[in-house]
């Protein structure tokens, strides 16, 4: 079994090695390596040219700067492997992460194989794994499952914990001139899973801290450009599948985010960041039909469902009742905590 192994590469010069090394040198020895520098201006595509003379199983594709989402739709078209898996350049991998993520796709015939992740901060480092692995069968069940967020399941949007059979991607790809592309793709491609599998093993090594990274980017003027128009598409999307449950999920996790988003707004100095105060108000009151729906699931938390009550009749009055709980009474459920572990 051939995978491709499709790594974005820009202006990583210092980092791009790790990774390329942490792949060649992988115990899974059947790899097509496609390195897509995307106009790096610095030393990254020489970087990629040396390596490309050391190891056959390597292709360089140079292009001009498109951004990571047309790096990787251009790593897929150069992609001839099996199964597909990415990585990015600043990131790398364990050695025997796609010999245990292929075993786990032939084995269990799987459409889509994911790992858990490590979490690299400066001087620390995030590992959750329980080395438990999880097999879905029943469709949207992949789906579901990364959209409840649950910690225990590290499967989320992201592109490069997962190894996608060929024909699982089909004719699907990245969209493009847009930050956190994967966050729709990865929805689309869940939902088509029919079998897919859950190693609870860190395998792959992300990157949390880098400067010019999307992730390190913090609240900027992306985040309503890119990211909030990605989760609008997500719902939409979401709504054309004929199981209500993941579309319910997506907002319930999606209005938490916007009535956290509308608190940390008004803490920002920055007045273009700031003016969106307005737009967040908006989203939600244009999606109150589907509060009883959304905050009657299960899984739905009763303070949750007080605090959107309190935004949709006064957004001030959330703001004083989140100032209050921030300041008193999240410190006193704390200590009580603390009291009992005792």
């Amino acid at each position: 079994m051939l995978i491709s192994v499709v790594v974005a590469v820009y202006n990583t010069e210092t980092l791009i090695a790790r990774c390329i090394e942490s792949i060649i040198g992988q115990s899974y020895r059947n790899l097509e390596i496609i390195l897509v520098d995307d106009g790096s201006t610095d030393g990254s595509g020489k970087i990629c040219d040396a390596y490309q003379e050391k190891d056959d199983r390597i292709k360089v594709v140079h292009r001009k700067n498109g951004g990571l989402s047309v790096a990787r739709n251009t790593g897929i078209a150069h992609a001839t492997g099996d199964y597909i898996a990415f990585a990015d350049g600043d990131d790398w991998i364990d050695t025997d992460m796609y010999e245990k993520m292929a075993e786990q796709a032939v084995g269990k015939n799987a459409d889509l194989v994911v790992c858990r992740y490590r979490q690299i901060y400066s001087g620390y480092q995030l590992d959750g794994s329980t080395n438990k692995i999880t097999v879905y069968t029943e469709p949207y069940s992949m789906l579901i499952q990364c959209l409840r967020e649950e910690e225990e399941f590290l499967i989320q949007h992201a592109a490069w914990n997962k190894l996608y059979r060929r024909d699982l991607l089909g004719e699907e790809r990245f969209p493009e001139g847009r930050w956190y592309d994967d966050v729709v793709f990865s929805a689309k491609i869940l939902s088509k899973v029919q079998k897919g599998v859950y190693i609870d093993s860190a395998l792959y090594n992300y990157v949390c801290q880098r400067e010019g990274s999307i992730m390190s980017a913090g609240l900027t003027e992306k985040y309503f450009t890119d990211l909030l128009p990605s989760y609008i598409d997500k719902e939409s999307f979401l709504k054309e599948l004929p199981n209500s449950e993941p579309l319910c999920l997506h907002r319930y996790y999606w209005y938490k985010r916007l009535l956290v988003l509308y608190r940390d707004l008004f803490k920002k100095e920055n007045k273009a960041v700031r003016r969106h105060k307005k737009e967040v108000v908006q989203l939600l009151r244009e999606r109150k039909s589907t509060f009883p729906e959304v905050y009657g699931m299960e899984i739905a938390a009763k303070t949750e469902r007080i605090k959107m009550k309190i935004f949709m009749f006064s957004p001030f009055l959330f703001r004083v009742f989140m100032a209050v709980n921030d300041a008193w009474i999240l410190p006193l459920r704390l200590k009580r905590m603390e009291k009992k572990k005792c």
